[in-house]
């Protein structure tokens, strides 16, 4: 009985990769550029990650010259490489797919993803019917003896969690384990495989390793193998031997983080479409035998997106629990645990091999070394960083050097918010406007205060570096989010940047025999501007800056905080800037059919186009997929503010925000209240800039202004 197979899934893969294949001249797309970032720093090269974001303006290094710098240190892997591996592999299961009759339909993999959950394949798992009937079983392989190890068979249970992608893109489902199965054994004694929801844990050139039960055999493990090809929107291409991998099967990084959900093979094509065999004839469907096809390559549904789909879904409290427990990594007693009769352990330690309390295996071996190359200089502008390097020999283990802290950018200035003392200077700050004024009124006495009140005007990158990054942007559990998306971002980003940033400063500085307080704000804009444009991540303007219109008061506006968010760089793109609206479903829905590559999307501000992660535009309509009500309240303080700084403009080269589209914001600053986050940067905002944003402090005015009065 084979592996559960879909044909038109694999059709759909090598549609991809043929496509990303012919297309030799497109450019590295951004959200790639935030992943070579995000993966040099879990590498422990913050200085590779700042070197490449300082040199991306310029193209000076490209990501597979920087990635080599990399992978030529770290061929060499230390044999915890095999324990980790051992300990992943204990999570990973062959699925016995049964109908409602018990009648078996084939197998599949999976892998525990919490001490509740399992991951596999939507086309392994179709329904819950399957899943019902379906059985989990570990150790469905050899030990290290060549015995087969007795198997621990699990029951699901999609009555207490089922979750699939009935639309087959993201090709997941994840679905409830029974805690002990009949003969006692306990499911959290296997651990599980955490579900980070950050991208950048696999890029172009690395190897990924695949634990896998192909064709239903025994656990496989393909590694270093498969090189990575690259992200292709929602998916990881990585170049594989012929060999097929199996439906459901975790794909990790040499560090065994799950990078990939396997999902599909993609076969060799001809001219005219069609597959080819490993002996270069045609393959027929339903007469050839699958594993004759010629797989040139795999292709994997990435963890990040899997996560902010299952972010996106409304679970109710319960099932929302049972999900976020895959967030967190398995404790460290469960690896720990004793493991007799395991992968680990099924014949004992061999000779020769001793496990230290670190839980690294060490073999007394007698070795011949090769010349050794030159060490990569740190880059100056960083702190050194210490590279652990393996050595077997003879003599008592040495302690583990430190590993290196990535510094942060976070500054804690005093208690997150102080609600009553906020609410106390929020109703001294108000003091004097009447409660029985007219719209028009209240927008004039409202306009006055704010303006004002507006004391101090930063420059933009101070304004971003010194105050919105460090802490007025910060949420409750000191991370930042990307506005339209919500979605973590890597307090490493932050990192490079700032260091990229100050060595651009002290490198112009020296380059013109100046000291770095000695460049004008005016060359600074300029060089801060550059590293901006090239960042994974970038400054997100609520109202647009092609918007502004006085000249005199460009620097206030551009620089405000009150409308300063934290963005994915793509995201902030992909809005360009085009107004907030709102689509109705049936729109919703055509768009979403359209499929519009990121690529295109990013690349032509015209066309239709949905991003799961960031929402849904078209030629003069944007709606994010989050922060809905945090952007309508920056819009609409903005109007405040700066009158006559936003257009009424419909038709014509500019696409502004309208008097038209002052309702949506309304509902959509109504449906979603004030966050504690936005109290926090609105109370934050004000010791440092002066003013607040009215519509923080008293929600009830919304309809009680004449936001119009606003447009010029």
């Amino acid at each position: 009985m084979s592996e559960i197979f879909d044909p038109s899934i694999c059709e759909a893969a090598a549609c991809r990769f043929h496509a990303r294949k012919d297309n030799k001249a497109k450019k590295l797309v951004k959200d790639e550029s935030r992943r070579y970032v995000t993966r040099f720093t879990q590498l422990g090269r913050p200085d590779l990650a700042a070197e490449y974001v300082d040199s991306k303006a310029e193209t000076r290094m490209t990501p597979e010259v920087a990635l080599e710098r990399i992978i030529e240190q770290n061929e060499l892997m230390g044999v915890a490489f095999f324990n980790r591996g051992l300990q992943a592999a204990r999570a990973v299961c062959r699925i016995s797919i049964r109908n409602s009759s018990g009648r078996r339909k084939g197998f599949g993999t999976g892998f525990l993803i919490s001490p509740n959950l399992l991951m596999t394949n939507r086309h392994v798992l179709s329904h819950d019917d399957y899943a019902a009937n379906s059985i989990a079983e570990f150790d469905y392989a050899l030990g290290v003896d060549g015995q087969p190890l007795v198997p621990k068979r699990f029951r699901l249970q999609p009555q207490r969690f089922f979750e699939h992608d009935p639309s087959n893109k993201l090709d997941f489902a994840i679905v409830a384990v029974e805690q002990v199965n009949q003969e006692g054994d306990q499911l959290v004694d296997r651990g599980w495989i955490q579900l980070i929801e950050q991208s950048g844990k696999a890029v172009a050139g690395e190897p990924i390793n695949i634990i896998q039960h192909p064709a239903g055999e025994r656990l496989q493990v393909a590694f270093r193998e498969n090189k990575v090809r690259g992200p292709e929107g929602d998916y990881l291409i990585y170049l594989a031997d012929t060999k097929r991998g199996s439906s459901g099967a975790p794909a990790f990084n040499d560090q065994w983080q799950l990078a990939a959900l396997h999902h599909a093979g993609v076969p060799q094509k001809d001219a005219a479409g069609r597959w080819i065999k490993k002996d270069g004839q045609r393959f027929r469907r339903g007469i050839d035998d699958m594993n004759e096809v010629n797989w040139i390559a795999n292709e994997g549904v990435r963890i990040s997106r899997i996560v902010a789909e299952m972010r996106e879904r409304p679970l109710d409290k319960d099932r929302r629990a049972l999900f976020e427990e895959s967030l967190n990594a398995p404790p460290e007693e469960s690896l720990a645990r004793e493991q007799s009769g395991t992968l680990a352990s099924s014949a004992g330690v061999p000779p020769g091999m001793t496990i230290g309390p670190d839980g690294i295996a060490r073999w007394n071996l007698q070795l011949t070394f090769g010349p050794i190359g030159p060490v990569a200089t740190q880059n100056p502008q960083t702190p050194a960083i210490v590279q652990s390097v393996p050595v077997i020999d003879t003599q008592e283990p040495q302690p583990a050097p430190e590993t290196p802290v990535v510094e942060s950018v976070f500054e804690e200035r005093g208690a997150y918010y102080n609600a009553d003392k906020d609410q106390a200077e929020a109703k001294a700050y108000y003091d004097g406007i009447g409660t029985s004024l007219s719209k028009v009124a209240r927008f004039n006495a409202l306009n006055k205060l704010i303006t004002q009140t507006h004391t101090t005007v930063f420059s933009y990158d101070a304004a971003r570096h010194k105050h919105l990054y460090p802490w007025i942007d910060r949420h409750e559990d000191q991370t930042l989010h990307s506005l339209y998306s919500d979605e973590q971002m890597a307090e490493e980003l932050f990192v490079a940047e700032l260091l990229a940033f100050e060595h651009a400063i002290e490198t112009t500085a020296a380059s013109r025999g100046l000291e770095a307080t000695g460049v004008s704000q005016e060359l600074i804009d300029e060089i801060d501007a550059a590293l901006e444009a090239s960042s994974p991540f970038n400054c997100e303007h609520v109202v647009p800056q092609s918007w502004f219109k006085d000249q005199a008061e460009r620097r206030a506006q551009k620089s405000d905080l009150h409308h300063l968010f934290t963005c994915e760089s793509d995201c902030n793109s992909f809005r360009s800037n085009i107004p907030y609206s709102e689509f109705s479903d049936v729109e919703e829905a055509t768009i979403i059919a359209a499929e519009i590559a990121a690529e295109l999307a990013l690349a032509d501000p015209t066309l239709e186009a949905a991003r799961p992660q960031c929402g849904l535009r078209d030629k003069r309509r944007f709606e994010p997929s989050a922060g809905k009500g945090a952007a309508a309240r920056a819009t609409l303080y903005f109007t405040l503010r700066y009158p006559g700084a936003v257009g009424d403009v419909k038709t014509g080269s500019k696409s502004e925000f309208v008097k038209s589209n002052v309702e949506t914001l309304l509902i959509w600053a109504e449906q979603e209240p004030p966050s504690l986050h936005e109290q926090h940067r609105n109370a934050e905002i004000a010791k440092v800039q002066g003013n607040r944003n009215p519509l923080i402090d008293h929600p009830e005015w919304l309809r009680k202004i004449d936001f119009k009065k606003g447009f010029g």
